[in-house]
């Protein structure tokens, strides 16, 4: 179940079988989590998602939502610090692995190159929040939503077919909205414009890319600063 994880933590460090068993061993408690769910519960856990999407946000002083990051599955929430991670909400039904942080101390100070691992993810992960930031405060919201719909793709549903150039995204337009700082009527509009090229289709609770090639294009995406730690094997 956590292989893709495990990729994930190979793209910064090989780690050999014993290393690789260690991940597989601490994440036998797998749950079902429903979709719409806000799910950081107290206590020492973390949380490493199998299946779904869903999402980490902060409410802000007036009651609305900012969604911080995207979360897909091989990303581990609340793993790299003491402190608590932000609000987490399933926005999709997942499946995700709960995994006591004692337990995944332990698993990093007896294999140091999983330690090693950990760390250089972190650093890459530090990088697309600043690339986040950098789209959200650079760009016009046109290209703004098309970037950060290609990121999804290319994190969520990059397709073993190398010649495919759609995917769908089980996210809604207030989802969207909460992660571009833009308001829901402002995001109809961009993603009606976004339909007229062509580029998306819209329903009730997913937003289809139609054309994967042309809206990196139009949305200037370039995914090397993922460092593929979202891309599907």
């Amino acid at each position: 179940m956590p292989n893709r994880f495990v990729r994930k933590l190979e793209n910064f460090e090989k780690l050999p079988k014993t290393d690789r068993q260690a991940i597989v061993d601490v994440c036998q408690n797998i749950r079902k989590v429903a979709a719409r769910n806000v799910m950081l519960e107290p206590g020492d856990w973390s949380y490493l998602f199998v299946s779904g999407l869903a999402c980490r946000y902060q409410m802000l002083e007036d009651g609305t939502r900012q969604i911080t990051d995207f979360i897909v599955p091989g990303d581990l929430c609340n793993g790299y610090s003491v402190l608590p991670d932000s609000g987490i909400c399933s926005l999709s039904q997942c499946s995700v692995a709960y995994i006591p942080r004692d337990r995944l101390a332990q698993v990093m100070e007896r294999h140091p190159r999983i330690s090693r691992a950990f760390w250089r993810l972190a650093v890459a992960e530090a990088t697309i929040l600043r690339a986040w930031t950098a789209n959200i405060g650079g760009r016009p919201a046109d290209k703004r939503v098309a970037h950060l719909l290609c990121e999804l793709c290319h994190r969520l549903c990059a397709p073993d077919d190398p010649g495919s150039n759609s995917c769908t995204l089980p996210l809604s337009q207030v989802d969207l909205a909460d992660a571009t700082a833009l308001s829901p009527v402002h995001i109809n509009r961009v993603l009606g414009r976004l339909r007229e090229r062509k580029l998306v289709g819209l329903q009730r609770r997913s937003i289809t890319v139609e054309d994967l090639r042309r809206l990196m294009a139009f949305g200037q995406f370039n995914g090397a600063y993922l460092h593929d730690v979202g891309a599907p094997a």
